[in-house]
C-alpha cells in the first residue's frame, strides 16, 4: 500500500491574488475529516463540477470547519496517483506515465485506498458505473525538479508533484 506524504509546508504561489479562502463545513466535503495541506472537494449535485482546493486550515470538532484556497493558480506540493482506469471492483487496472501540463483529478477511489486523494484517473469507482472527477489542476515543475524528472513510469506510482489548481467547478 501507498503511503501519503505530509505536504503542507510546501507551497509555491506566494504572489499576491493566489489565495481564495472560502469557510467550508466538514459536512460539506467529500473527505469529512480534513487534513491540513491535503486536497479537498465539496460535495456537489453534479459529479465532476465539485469546488476543489487545498486546505489551510482544517478546524477542530468544536468548529468543524475547513478554509479551503480555490485560487486558480494556487501551486501546491501534493501526493499523486498515476492510475488512470479502475476494473469492476474499483481496482486500479492502468496506469501512465506524469508529465508536466498533465491534468489531476479529485479521486475519491484513491482517498479510500490509500489516503492519497489526487490522481490521473478522469473517472473513479467500478468500470461498470465510473463516476466523473472533478479537475483538480496541472501538474508543474516544483522547484528542486527538472525537465529530466519529467515523464514519469507508466508503472504504478504515487509521488509528490507541483499541482497548480485550476479554480472553481471547472472540468
Amino acid at each position: 500500500m501507498t503511503v501519503r506524504s505530509i505536504t503542507q509546508s510546501y507551497e509555491m504561489s506566494s504572489e499576491s491574488n493566489r489565495e481564495r479562502l472560502v469557510l467550508i463545513p466538514w459536512a460539506r466535503l467529500k473527505d469529512v475529516t480534513p487534513t491540513l495541506g491535503d486536497p479537498a472537494a465539496v460535495t456537489c449535485v453534479t459529479a465532476g463540477q465539485e469546488l476543489t482546493g487545498t486546505v489551510l486550515s482544517a478546524g477542530v470538532a468544536r468548529n468543524p470547519y475547513v478554509s479551503l484556497n480555490v485560487a486558480d493558480g494556487a501551486i501546491y506540493r501534493h501526493n499523486v496517483r498515476n492510475v488512470l482506469t479502475y476494473d469492476a471492483q474499483a481496482a486500479e487496472a492502468t496506469w501512465g506515465a506524469i508529465n508536466v501540463g498533465d491534468t489531476v483529478y479529485y479521486d475519491e477511489t484513491q482517498d479510500a485506498l490509500t489516503g492519497i486523494k489526487l490522481s490521473t484517473s478522469p473517472l473513479h469507482g467500478p468500470s461498470g458505473a465510473p463516476i466523473a472527477s472533478p479537475v483538480f489542476g496541472k501538474i508543474v515543475m516544483l522547484q528542486d525538479q527538472t525537465a529530466s524528472d519529467f515523464p514519469t513510469v507508466a508503472t504504478a506510482l504515487s509521488d509528490q508533484y507541483g499541482v497548480m489548481q485550476s479554480g472553481v467547478c471547472e472540468s
